[in-house]
């Protein structure tokens, strides 16, 4: 298997005692917030150590079928889901990159409606100024080569979708992702076989490597070491991770701090296993998501939906009305997942998928969750509810979606909403969904999007870390994910994340430089 320089795997430390090392940051995960930390302090010249749970999976290794993406790629194998009224599942990576190494690399900044908010609300907007979060993405911009999908890889699927929203008076466009010369595979969930989007393991993490950081994979951390009132590293343990099978421990010092980027599921459960939050209590509470539900329409002409950039076009004419739809392009084993029935009937519906088209929509809902350790086993709970409005707040979008879908031909849609026929062919049908009661067990839901799990802001008493990424707890100790937003965004969080962590290391970065300076 090809390995990256400065690399160390499980099979490189077996039959090993145990494994040190020591820098002056350690990064622990590699996904939007990690490898961007490392990636700027490494430039700076400091010594970075990166900690990542998951494998490195070389492009050469990827395979075509499903199973083996799920098991080698996504924690859980894509199983992860809320255990509430309802089931959302909870898609995250598991591997080097995180989730960028599997989702859709869709760009978006944070509004700056969010931005004024956060502010407003939580004065958490100190260290990231909406002016410096601007300079930090112009870089991360050109670095990433991020560019509006071109027309050529739009998929039949997502120009239905443009020009239902052109019909419509709509505002719609062509989707900005972090992807030169994609090539419409349709496979971005299985770790882009062209390796032509640059997702961190494409892109942050080598760089890091190339500037003489170090990278630990096949390695969950586990606990924080505490000297003198402070973080000073960190103990981690070598594991397979198809088999889980135990290799040795990992321990890394760390000079001036330990950078947590785990994602607002994993990084509360590390803070948890570590004693980490009891002054505010709000470590793993105040979960946000994007919730989001699927509407497929069945046309007469072919939409070859596994053809296209995975997700093409969207419109955000919607989105001050909390929700943005765009366009889903799947391989047939992806969206047998997301179509209604078991056995035969799934093999029925599938007779009609070379003239499918599908569409998403991704809901910016006021549930809040909580995620926890089980006292008993460790394992990982997530706990989810929508709200009633949140509810229906998903039937509206459903309803437009299925309306621009007849506009533009469809002869019937199908809902995935329990309560409704599994194919509709008019919109009186389709509107009996406000009948049903606003249950989030109607739907067959995806939370993609995570949020405010150790949120940030001034008062210790009402958040995990400062407005720096400092736990407010135990100095030396930053958080530089999600889990620091104090809400959700209504958009695609990857850039966020990204710039958020760009200046949080970046001040890092600053003050070793004045320090040596002074």
């Amino acid at each position: 298997m090809e390995q990256l320089p400065n690399m160390t795997t499980f099979g490189d430390v077996e039959g090993v005692q145990g494994v040190e090392d020591a820098c002056d940051y350690v990064v622990i995960g590699t996904g939007a917030a990690g490898a961007t930390a490392a990636r700027v302090l490494a430039e700076a010249g400091l010594d970075v150590v990166m900690l990542e749970e998951g494998s490195w999976i070389p492009r050469q290794s990827l395979r075509q079928d499903m199973y083996s993406s799920l098991k080698s790629l996504w924690r859980d194998m894509g199983f992860q889901g809320t255990e509430s009224r309802a089931v959302v599942a909870v898609l995250q990576g598991c591997t080097v990159g995180g989730s960028t190494a599997v989702n859709s690399a869709i760009i978006h900044r944070l509004p700056e409606q969010i931005h004024a908010e956060w502010e407003r609300a939580y004065g958490a907007t100190e260290h990231i100024a909406y002016a410096d979060l601007e300079s930090a993405w112009e870089r991360i911009e050109d670095e990433l080569r991020i560019q509006v999908t071109p027309d050529e890889v739009l998929g039949r699927n997502g120009r239905l979708l443009r020009d239902a929203c052109e019909r419509k008076g709509y505002s719609v466009q062509s989707i900005v992702r972090n992807v030169e010369g994609c090539k419409g595979t349709s496979r971005c969930s299985q770790g882009c076989p062209t390796a032509q989007r640059q997702s961190m393991n494409n892109a942050y993490v080598p760089r890091a490597l190339a500037d003489g950081a170090r990278l630990y994979t096949d390695c969950r951390a586990e606990k924080v070491i505490r000297e003198g009132g402070r973080a000073v590293g960190v103990r981690g343990r070598f594991r397979r991770t198809l088999t889980r099978e135990r290799g040795p421990e990992l321990t890394v010092r760390a000079r001036r701090g330990v950078l947590v980027a785990c994602s607002a599921i994993q990084t509360p459960i590390f803070l948890q296993a570590n004693g980490i939050g009891r002054q505010s209590r709000l470590v793993g509470q105040r979960l946000q998501m994007h919730p989001g539900v699927a509407l497929a329409g069945i046309f007469d002409e072919p939409m070859h939906c596994w053809f296209g950039a995975t997700q093409s076009v969207e419109t955000l004419h919607f989105w001050e009305d909390r929700y943005k739809i765009e366009t889903i392009n799947l391989p047939p084993e992806l969206a047998s997942m997301r179509l209604p029935g078991v056995g035969t009937a799934l093999m029925e519906q599938f007779g009609a998928f070379k003239h499918m088209a599908i569409w998403g929509v991704q809901c910016r809902m006021r549930a809040h969750g909580r995620v926890r350790r089980g006292a008993l086993t460790g394992r990982t709970i997530v706990k989810y509810d929508m709200l009633p409005e949140d509810v229906r707040l998903a039937k509206t979008a459903l309803v437009t979606m299925a309306e621009m879908m007849f506009l533009e031909g469809a002869q019937q849609v199908l809902p995935g909403v329990h309560g409704l026929p599994g194919r509709v062919s008019d919109m009186d049908t389709m509107r009996r969904i406000f009948d049903i009661p606003d249950d989030p067990g109607i739907f067959h839901a995806i939370g993609s999007h995570l949020f405010g799990t150790a949120v940030m802001g001034q008062d210790p008493r009402s958040s995990v870390v400062g407005t720096d990424g400092q736990c407010h707890e135990l100095p030396g100790l930053y958080v530089m994910d999600s889990s620091v937003f104090p809400t959700n965004m209504g958009v695609n969080p990857q850039h966020t994340i990204c710039g958020v962590s760009w200046l949080f290391a970046q001040r890092l970065a600053n003050e070793e430089r004045a320090t040596a300076a002074a």
